[in-house]
């Protein structure tokens, strides 16, 4: 009776104000600073309700828990699967690792990568331009190299960049994209020699940075405005980018990685891997075999996930996260089956 006693207040508390926030997610979704951060700090924020729970039904506490169904439902729905043991497995055909080395900060964090997991294919996000010359000699093993074009931000320029073991054959800039986003493009790779398609169109993606200290419409300190503009920026490339998704995917398998600068319960990555008419119907594969939160940007453990490999047309089958080795993102490593 105490423990119920002590508990029903600040749960009640907590439990008005996150039904409410997952309320106004649902509602605005990415549209303003607020939900969009709600949304991105949500591994953090919805935990607690699990734990009222089980405290709730031993002190029969029944307005309590009604209060937190909601949120604990989300929290399972969220975290359940990285609950669960390692799924997948069994021999790969291809290892794509994704890593943001946000310039050259992250330089030890991809000689790890390299070193460690020896990738097929790196999707690269803020290459520093001035590093590549440097960077080509010490990887000689990525012979055939995409550097897309150079984004400015207040911390200088850096480009996105797919290294890979497989010949690549054509890049083609993606057109239609929102203003303040970075530039990118299909790049396609021969996969033939490992058996599978000799087109595999890949993806290097940096979604639009949110700006936390900027004013709305500062495209100085960020090309893509304030934090509100920035992730009404987000939904927009993801949407263009789930349209080319869908034609290649269409014609075979197709993999993006990259920075998202969105977590589950963002619009964005939720429109990548959407199944319907306007989703991307990519697999995300840390969700489908992965175990941990893998929360990727920021120190470990950082504060969310937003660093993914999406794939479709393949199967997943093991993923893992690297050393970020001085990087503000942590690199991801898929490992891939062609689906017979």
């Amino acid at each position: 009776m105490r423990a119920g006693s002590l508990l029903r207040a600040p749960a009640l508390l907590y439990g008005a104000a996150a039904t409410a926030t997952l309320a106004a997610v649902a509602v605005l979704g990415d549209g303003t600073a607020y939900t969009y951060a709600a949304a991105l700090l949500a591994f953090w924020w919805l935990p607690p309700a699990l734990l009222v729970v089980p405290v709730a039904v031993a002190a029969r506490a029944w307005g309590v828990l009604a209060s937190v169904l909601v949120p604990a439902v989300a929290a399972g729905a969220l975290l359940g699967p990285y609950a669960l043991p390692g799924r997948g497995g069994g021999a790969a055909d291809l290892r794509v690792a994704t890593f943001n080395t946000t310039g050259t900060r992250g330089l030890q964090g991809l000689r790890a990568l390299v070193d460690q997991h020896h990738p097929d294919v790196l999707l690269l996000q803020e290459v520093d331009p001035r590093a590549r010359e440097g960077l080509e000699a010490r990887y000689p093993q990525y012979a055939h190299r995409w550097y897309g074009g150079l984004s400015s931000t207040a911390d200088g320029a850096d480009g996105d960049a797919v290294w890979s073991t497989l010949p690549i054959t054509s890049a083609t800039a993606v057109d239609g994209l929102p203003a303040g986003a970075r530039p990118a493009s299909v790049v396609v790779l021969d996969a033939s020699a490992r058996g599978g398609p000799r087109a595999l169109p890949v993806l290097s993606l940096h979604l639009a940075s949110p700006c936390l200290a900027c004013t709305p419409g500062d495209r100085a300190a960020n090309p893509a405005g304030g934090t509100a503009e920035a992730a009404r920026t987000r939904v927009a490339e993801a949407r263009r980018y789930a349209a080319v998704v869908r034609e290649l995917g269409a014609r075979g398998p197709v993999v993006v990685g990259g920075d998202m600068n969105s977590s589950d319960l963002n619009e964005p990555l939720r429109v990548l891997t959407g199944d319907g008419p306007d989703g991307g119907g990519l697999t995300d594969v840390h969700r489908a075999v992965g175990t941990r939160p893998q929360l990727t940007r920021g120190s470990n453990p950082g504060f969310a996930r937003v660093d993914v490999v999406l794939a479709a047309g393949l199967e997943p089958v093991a993923d893992a996260e690297g050393a970020a080795g001085g990087s503000t993102h942590s690199p991801v490593v898929a490992d891939l089956r062609w689906r017979r």
